[in-house]
């Protein structure tokens, strides 16, 4: 039976679309002057569109969505719009300011107010209580920040005009109780790459398939992953709003997920519980989604879940990042269509969203969905429900929300008094002054107070220079700090629903200091993250004047840049120095030269990688050229006329030799690089070529070239290992290419793999070739854990995470683990640029006999 819902011929429709386009705009256009009159309607966004929002087969590119909303500020006083930014392609990032008339003249003492709510230290008893009584309750929404999560886009549309133009409850009272402040998406390129794609596709077989490159330049769904490492314009932008100018008491973040289970998810969320988010925090998100739930299912609206899925552990989220900032943080997250394509589910189709339950009413799901058609406007019909609910919510007790987050902030500060710890110190004496800067600025920008000492100090019985950076826990969002600067440890009885442990000084190799006992000391604020590192001056070198030390992640800029203009180095790795040095015509003893700057391609298929991605990022932010290699260039054959390195990030092995499923794409893009690109590749290795590949792409690259190399995860022992994200400790082996690393390296390992060397008998009997294989790193034989959550260490314990293979005239590098890991895990760059960077004329010459 044919469940496909009729639909108009596409020229026909989209001629009637246009029509009704037209008429809306002349209809808007018949009562308006050049000046906007406050009394007349504003146009709805089904006006603006010339078609109701949710319809089948249609989505809003960019221009249309922000072309409505400025119409909206223009038509209404009730409505503001302002681009306090760029994102990363350019757009303009925006945001809708929409309250009453009188609370949006008053916005500077609403802030103000905010701002006191916030941080009420050294306020008095009736600064704190103007404060509550003069503020307003401040609300952030942020829809699709997921680009192909496409239904939010229009929702908020229609939410925005609801809010400015409605006399009914709750939107009447909500302008005058609230501030809402809605950003129209978090991610507008995704917005146009998402509605381009879609529209290039519909009515083909390819209706709703996966893009070929990231809706997100550079991280993709990843976006989500980037709150507090804060590489993106988009990040960046949202958290200065949030953390220093708006200081909201609500966020509403509006996802789309998978649509096997619940229609609409809403908190509170599963377990288990982080303890550095405060109780009054989750209580109030509990309220809010349960009431919600009821609410929903007093409408009609079937499927609704709680307790699922989606815990509150881990750090990083874009509503979880606020909950430890004292801001209620809710995730709410639909049934997706295929993007704008209604669907028909089976009611056999269809699962429970409480993992292994049959699907039927329990607590956490009263009123399972029957199945049926699932469309856009079936989303929005969802999404504004719990809209309507969440401002009843606040217009019930406006004051309590209020008061709620300024209690939040003094049990934040009042925690940091006591101690457990008192304060956290950067001392000046940390080698990486790239990591250590970018550290305090990513800690500054979301609101996090950093002091200098004036003195010298003693804290814990330990004497600190003046200059070193002290970071007190008493401060309103010193819960914060404590959750990235401290070692997770995962709670046992159940596995993480993402990453389980995220200590940011060790992923960025800076050495922090956590203070337990109160101490004395004088302090001056810094405003930048250089300012407070004066007194840091990065370590020292053997060779003194014009090294430069490869410690310092700075160091890599300046040796690309030198190597732009024209210089040449000396790379010195005698007695394990691990320094650079200016000039190559006269080699110190222990060096090799450095003349050019390699040419790198980065592997890219046609599925979109986040990993790709991230390691564009990473590339660029050290401004370390690169090419795009696709499968066909590879395929091409006589790479090495092309690049020198080729690196390949975490990409499957059935997807680097097959590509993606057919069907799925038109043919020319769904092949894979099998036999005619693998054959390439293994052509430009042996001619001298450098391979570099991580994680998954490493068991294509080990299948390839039949490298003496057993994945010990695969192992009869390691059946129950797990480790889905978490901080382990890697131990540097001596060696050229790892002289100057630190003995121990923290490393993210998310679901990555280890390999052991085969014996003789293990090559014959898989028909491996013999092949000198260096170790580079191991994870640690012992105390492998450093955050998080790993089960049965032992399989992986020992075992290689960083292996090196001369191949005729080239080599391969290969990583168990990502090394440039979503921009997050610096300590390891420096690995990933020595695989890249030591010139291929020196690499050779590098290499010593190893016993293995």
């Amino acid at each position: 039976m044919d469940r496909r819902p009729p639909h108009l011929p596409h020229l026909m429709r989209c001629s009637i679309a246009t029509l009704f386009f037209l008429s809306g705009l002349l209809a808007g256009t018949a009562s308006y002057s050049d000046e906007p009159v406050a009394t007349a309607r504003p146009l709805s966004p089904e006006e603006f569109l010339g078609r109701p929002i949710g319809t089948d087969f249609q989505l809003a590119d960019w221009t249309m969505v922000s072309g409505y909303y400025r119409k909206l500020d223009e038509q209404s006083p009730r409505v503001i719009v302002e681009s306090p930014g760029k994102t990363t392609e350019g757009r303009d990032f925006l945001i809708a300011i929409i309250s009453s008339e009188e609370n949006l003249a008053r916005l500077p003492q609403i802030k103000a107010a905010n701002k006191a709510i916030a941080d009420p230290r050294g306020r008095t008893a009736a600064e704190k209580k103007n404060a509550i009584d003069e503020g307003k309750v401040t609300l952030f929404i942020t829809p699709t920040m997921h680009s192909t999560e496409v239904a939010a886009t229009e929702m908020a549309m229609h939410l925005a005009w609801q809010l400015a133009t409605s006399n009914e409850e709750p939107f009447k009272s909500a302008r005058e109780n609230a501030v809402i402040v809605i950003t129209p998406s978090l991610n507008p390129d995704g917005v146009d790459h998402v509605v381009s794609w879609y529209r290039e596709n519909a009515y083909t077989p390819f209706e709703g398939s996966g893009m070929t490159k990231l809706y997100q330049y550079y991280t993709g769904h990843d976006n989500n992953r980037d709150w507090f490492m804060l590489t993106q314009n988009e990040s960046r932008i949202l958290t200065k709003l949030l953390y220093q100018e708006w200081f909201p008491q609500i966020l509403w973040d509006v996802h789309q997920q998978g649509n096997s289970k619940e229609r609409f998810f809403v908190p509170p969320y599963r377990d288990p519980l982080n303890p550095n988010i405060d109780p009054g925090i989750v209580a109030a998100t509990n309220l809010i989604g349960t009431r919600a739930a009821m609410d929903l299912n007093r409408e009609g609206l079937a499927g609704v879940a709680t307790g699922v899925s989606y815990d509150a552990w881990w750090n990083g989220g874009n509503r979880s990042v606020p909950c430890r900032h004292n801001i209620i943080g809710i995730l709410t997250e639909a049934a997706s269509a295929r993007l704008g394509s209604p669907i028909f589910q089976e009611p056999s189709s269809l699962k429970a969203p409480v993992e292994g339950a049959p699907y039927q009413p329990s607590n956490q799901f009263v009123n399972p969905w029957p199945g049926g058609w699932w469309r856009l406007k079936d989303i929005h019909a969802y999404e504004l429900a719990f809209a309507r609910s969440l401002m009843g919510s606040i217009n019930r007790e406006p004051e309590f929300w209020r008061k709620n987050a300024m209690e939040a902030a003094e049990r934040s500060i009042a925690a940091g008094k006591k101690g457990g710890p008192r304060a956290w110190l950067i001392p000046s004496d940390n080698r990486d002054l790239g990591a250590t800067r970018r550290l305090l600025d990513s800690l500054m920008l979301a609101g996090v107070e950093v002091g200098v000492s004036s003195s010298p100090f003693k804290a814990d019985g330990i004497e600190y220079p003046p200059g070193t950076i002290v970071i007190w826990r008493d401060q309103p969002y010193g819960n914060y700090v404590k959750d990235l600067f401290e070692l997770q440890v995962f709670p046992s009885g159940t596995k993480p629903y993402d990453v389980s442990g995220w200590t940011l000084p060790l992923l960025m190799g800076v050495r922090r200091v956590a203070v337990a006992n109160d101490f004395q000391v004088a302090t001056q604020l810094a405003t930048r993250a250089t300012d407070a590192m004066k007194s840091f001056h990065g370590p020292s070198t053997p060779n003194g004047r014009g090294a430069l030390s490869l410690s310092d992640s700075d160091t890599w800029v300046k040796l690309v840049q030198g190597l732009q203009q024209g210089q040449t180095f000396q790379y010195a790795y005698g007695a394990n120095e691990g320094s650079l040095l200016p000039g190559s015509s006269e080699l110190k003893t222990g060096a090799r030269p450095i003349r050019r700057l390699p040419r790198i391609g980065v592997y890219a298929p046609w599925s979109s990688s986040m990993d790709e991605g991230w390691l564009r990022w990473v590339l660029d932010h050290f401004r370390i050229p690169f090419v795009t290699v696709r499968n066909e260039m590879l395929r091409a054959g006589h790479v090495g006329e092309q690049i020198d390195v080729l690196i390949i990030p975490d990409v499957s092995a059935t997807e680097l030799d097959h590509g993606r499923k057919q069907g799925s794409i038109a043919a020319p893009l769904a092949e894979g690089l099998a036999p005619e690109g693998s054959l390439a590749v293994k052509e430009f290795v042996r001619k001298g070529g450098t391979l570099v590949a991580f994680d998954g792409s490493c068991h294509w690259a080990i299948e390839l070239f039949q490298l003496p190399l057993k994945n010990v995860l695969k192992e009869p022992g390691a059946r129950d290992f797990s480790c889905p994200g978490s901080v382990l400790r890697g131990v540097v082996k001596p060696h050229p290419w790892t002289a100057g690393l630190p003995d121990d390296v923290a490393l993210f390992f998310s679901g990555s793999v280890g390999w052991n060397v085969m014996s003789k008998s293990e090559r014959d009997a898989a028909n491996r070739i013999e092949a000198t294989v260096s170790t580079l790193l191991e994870y640690a034989p012992t105390q492998l854990l450093l955050s998080g959550y790993i089960s049965h260490p032992k399989a992986l314990e020992g075992s290689s995470a960083w292996v090196h293979i001369p191949m005729e005239q080239g080599q391969i590098h290969l990583f168990g683990f990502r090394p440039h890991y979503r921009g997050w895990s610096q300590a390891t760059f420096h690995l990933l640029f020595r695989a890249i960077l030591l010139s291929p004329s020196a690499t050779r010459a590098l290499e010593t006999p190893t016993n293995h």
